[in-house]
């Protein structure tokens, strides 16, 4: 909880340490969360960094802070139910999940994220990736949205757009760290994906930050909200199937075989081992 004397920097410094704990719960159960939550934190313990250096000069910093933690709010709800439907949940944790099983309590991107993690021959870059995809394209619009006003000209696009700038240029970074923490041979894993994985990338970034920003302006339309709100739901699930199951039935064949040859090789870091 944070009050309007904490500085910007602090604010998203806060939820930075939210996230540490997520990464450090998930890695004590070896929950297939870690990664992606471990991702997240780097990154807004990078937008700290950047609010506390003021390098880029953000024009709104307190509105730099409020998205932020109005984002990781959504991811944290998403979690929470995800935690309670695990803990009145019957059968082994290693049971294979449909989206349906989940409950409405979980947004649809999220229960499509949960059910792509539980699959036998789930990779960890997939779970990084249909998680970044569910935060930014549905989670990301709707905070957008939360926050605008009757009277928001939509001035705030130079500072988010410096937002993607300070994310996308760690994110090569992030992404090698993460295959130290929980994989090694990350990059020959990427013939799983051929160019889905463009997410997890500077330019990925960019380009799925901006695509939510012009989402939100579709759920801030009556005309076009309905229409808005089911194609943001579909994304992340659209995303599994391309990679799962494409439609080139060559490409799935190759798939089918490249992920019975290829071990998952995912490990989990040794308790206290540092986050950054």
């Amino acid at each position: 909880m944070t009050t309007e004397s904490t500085l910007p920097a602090e604010k998203v410094s806060l939820v930075a340490g939210s996230l540490a704990e997520r990464v450090r719960q998930y890695d004590t159960t070896h929950d297939r969360r870690a990664p992606f939550a471990y991702t997240y934190y780097r990154l807004t313990a990078t937008l700290a960094t950047a609010l506390d250096t003021g390098t880029p000069a953000f024009n709104n910093p307190p509105w730099v802070a409020e998205l932020c933690e109005t984002l990781a709010s959504a991811y944290f709800s998403a979690m929470d139910s995800v935690d309670e439907w695990l803990a009145e949940r019957s059968g082994g944790s290693a049971d294979e999940i449909r989206p349906s099983d989940l409950p409405d309590s979980i947004p649809p991107p999220w229960r499509d994220v949960i059910a792509a993690s539980s699959v036998r021959r789930s990779y960890m870059l997939e779970d990084v990736l249909f998680s970044m995809m569910a935060h930014i394209s549905y989670d990301l619009p709707g905070a957008l949205r939360r926050m605008a006003t009757p009277a928001d000209d939509r001035s705030h696009i130079a500072d988010f757009h410096r937002m993607n700038d300070v994310l996308a240029s760690c994110i090569d970074t992030v992404q090698d760290d993460l295959s130290s923490r929980y994989i090694h041979g990350l990059s020959s894993l990427d013939k799983l994906f051929t160019r889905s994985d463009e997410l997890l990338t500077n330019y990925g970034i960019r380009v799925a930050r901006g695509l939510a920003w012009f989402n939100c302006d579709r759920l801030l339309d009556p005309d076009s909200t309905e229409e808005a709100t089911r194609s943001i739901s579909r994304s992340t699930a659209a995303l599994i199937h391309e990679i799962r199951s494409p439609d080139d039935w060559k490409l799935r064949a190759g798939l089918w075989i490249l992920r019975r040859l290829i071990p998952d090789r995912r490990h989990w870091p040794a308790a206290g081992t540092p986050l950054a």
